[in-house]
C-alpha cells in the first residue's frame, strides 16, 4: 500500500482485497447498509485518474445503494505490476474485476465505468456472462465497434501516453501532459482545472512505477488490443444485459457521434450528459446520478449485488 492515504470522503471507507492471483485491489465503499436493497453499484475509473473520480457521484448514489468503487491495478492505491506481456490489457484488468467481484461475494452488480473504466465494464460483461446486471458506461466506445479512419485524429494524444516517452510525459515538466490532457477534456478548453483537484491525480503519476503504468495501458492497446479490434478478435458484442452509453456531448475525442456506432441491438441506448465534456463524473455529477437510478429501476426486481 501507498504511504499517501487515499483521500477522505465521508461515508467512504477503504479497504485493500487480495485477489486469487495475489494482487491487492484498493476498494472504496459506502451505502452498506443498502447491501442486498438491489444490485450493489460498482465503479470503475479510467485514466489518467482514480477512485476519487466519483467522489461527488458517491455521496448521491450512496443514499440509496450499496456503493463500491475500485482502483484498476497500477491506478490509485491498488498494487502495481510491471509492464510486461499481458499485464495492462485491458481484459487483465477486466478479469481483475471479476475475480473482485467474487471475492466480494456481489452477485450481478451494476457497473458504472468511465473511460477505460467504461471499456473494461463491457469486457466485464463480455467475459463472464451472467456475471453483472447491466453496464453503463460513459465517455467511451464500445470495445466492438471501430474508429472511422477521418477520426483517428482525435487520438493523437494516446500515441505520446503509449510511446518511449510516455513514462517521462506522466511525471516530467510539472506534468504537462496530463495537466493538458484534463484541460483538453473539459466541457470549457478555455478553464483549468482546479490546482487542488488535478493533485489528487497527479500525486499518484509522479510515482515511477505508477507512470509506466500508465503509459502501459495505452502501449498495449496500440501494439495488441487495437489490431485485434480490426480483425474482429478483440470482444464480441455483449447481448444478454442492457447497455446504457453517456458520452459528454462537449467531449472532443469519443463524441455522441462515434459512441452512437454501438446503437442497434435492442439492449443497447446511447443517451447524452449536456455540458459534459469528457470528464462526466466530474462536471455532471447529478445528471450521470440521474441517469444511473434510471437505468438501476429497470433492472429486474429479482436481481440483488
Amino acid at each position: 500500500m501507498s504511504a499517501v492515504a487515499p483521500p477522505d470522503l465521508p461515508g467512504v471507507t477503504h479497504r485493500w482485497e487480495r485477489l486469487p492471483s495475489g494482487l491487492r485491489l484498493h476498494v472504496a465503499e459506502a451505502g452498506a447498509a443498502h447491501a442486498g436493497d438491489g444490485p450493489t453499484l460498482v465503479l470503475i475509473h479510467g485514466w489518467p485518474q482514480h477512485w476519487w473520480c466519483w467522489r461527488k457521484v458517491i455521496p448521491l448514489l450512496a443514499e440509496r445503494h450499496h456503493v463500491v468503487a475500485v482502483d484498476l491495478r497500477g491506478h490509485g492505491w491498488s498494487d502495481v505490476p510491471a509492464p510486461g506481456g499481458d499485464a495492462y490489457d485491458k481484459r487483465t484488468l477486466a478479469d481483475d474485476v471479476i475475480a473482485l467481484l467474487d471475492v466480494l461475494g456481489l452477485e450481478r452488480p451494476v457497473l458504472v465505468g468511465h473511460d477505460w473504466g467504461a471499456w473494461v465494464s463491457l469486457l466485464v460483461a463480455g467475459r463472464a456472462p451472467g456475471s453483472v446486471a447491466g453496464v453503463v458506461a460513459t465517455a467511451i466506445l464500445a470495445p466492438w465497434t471501430t474508429v472511422p479512419v477521418r477520426e483517428l485524429r482525435r487520438f493523437g494524444y494516446q500515441l505520446v501516453a503509449g510511446g518511449p516517452i510516455g513514462p517521462l510525459a506522466h511525471r516530467l515538466r510539472g506534468q504537462r501532459f496530463l495537466r493538458t490532457v484534463y484541460r483538453l477534456g473539459s466541457h470549457d478548453r478555455s478553464k483549468a482545472w482546479p490546482e487542488e483537484e488535478q493533485q489528487v491525480y497527479l500525486e499518484r503519476y509522479r510515482d515511477p512505477a505508477r507512470a509506466r503504468a500508465g503509459a502501459a495501458m495505452y502501449r498495449r492497446f496500440l501494439l495488441a488490443e487495437a489490431p485485434a479490434g480490426l480483425r474482429g478478435r478483440y470482444q464480441a458484442p455483449v447481448t444478454d444485459v442492457p447497455l446504457l452509453f453517456l458520452p459528454g456531448t462537449r467531449d472532443g475525442v469519443l463524441t455522441p457521434k462515434l459512441v452512437s456506432q454501438a446503437l442497434g441491438p435492442a439492449n443497447v441506448a446511447v443517451e447524452t450528459i449536456e455540458g459534459a465534456g469528457h470528464w462526466v463524473p466530474e462536471e455532471q455529477p447529478d445528471a450521470l446520478v440521474a441517469h444511473v437510478e434510471r437505468f438501476v429501476a429497470a433492472v429486474p426486481a429479482a436481481t440483488t449485488g
